[in-house]
């Protein structure tokens, strides 16, 4: 029986990844420094932290101060143009009237509250985990393993919802079934997600029935929602 839902929240719930692209861009404009779009996609294959990155780069930067400059241009765009995702309002509160909420991000606390809080949706969640917070964050199973803890559950009676590789890799160690809705402002290829429970185009395909039969479901291929 479905009791939790674990939402990831850049990509998935907001349309954030060209802000963050965006941010980070000006960020490392601050050091003379032109991040292409290029260089952002190699860095997300990569999964590496913003030190990791700045280091295989040979970049001679202070990167806390990247950071800090970072936050507060990303933070402005989250207060002026951050939409949500087609759908996601719904789900939400769809998924809210009988289930457990929580989100999963990779990203700080202050940016999932202030996302969350922008749209009033803060109150349905019992749950933010951040991996900012953790030593290992995604890839790595810690951060929906920790989700589940906070929300007494366990795999057996919860569902993620991704939309990256480094996400779906991480919900997949936790041995969650995972839907996938990728994000489309960086290309993913569809053959990564070959073992999800689900990949759809929008969130507005989805809804708490769907997700409970999903859950429910059989091992097998899984079902594939993409337009062409």
């Amino acid at each position: 029986m479905l009791e939790c839902v674990l939402f990831d929240l850049d990509g998935l719930l907001v349309d954030s990844e060209p802000l963050q692209y965006r941010a980070y861009r000006y960020a490392f404009a601050q050091f003379d420094i032109d991040l292409s779009l290029d260089d952002w996609i190699r860095w997300h294959s990569a999964e590496a932290s913003t030190a990791r990155w700045v280091e295989s780069e040979g970049l001679q930067l202070d990167v806390q101060q990247l950071r800090d400059t970072k936050k507060q241009y990303y933070d402005e765009l989250i207060a002026n143009e951050l939409s949500l995702k087609p759908g996601a309002r719904a789900l939400i509160e769809d998924c809210a009237a009988g289930l457990q909420l929580a989100v999963v991000s990779a990203s700080r606390r202050e940016s999932i509250e202030a996302c969350l809080d922008k749209f009033d949706l803060l109150q349905h969640f019992s749950s933010l985990v951040s991996g900012s917070e953790l030593a290992r964050s995604k890839p790595w199973p810690d951060p929906y393993l920790g989700a589940m803890r906070a929300l007494e559950t366990s795999a057996r009676h919860a569902i993620a919802l991704e939309d990256s590789l480094t996400g779906y890799r991480s919900a997949s160690a936790a041995g969650l079934k995972c839907v996938i809705c990728p994000d489309h402002f960086m290309p993913k290829p569809q053959a990564a997600f070959a073992t999800a429970a689900l990949v759809t185009d929008a969130l507005t395909e989805l809804s708490a029935s769907e997700l409970r039969r999903v859950l429910l479901g059989g091992a097998g291929q899984p079902r594939t929602r993409l337009s062409t």
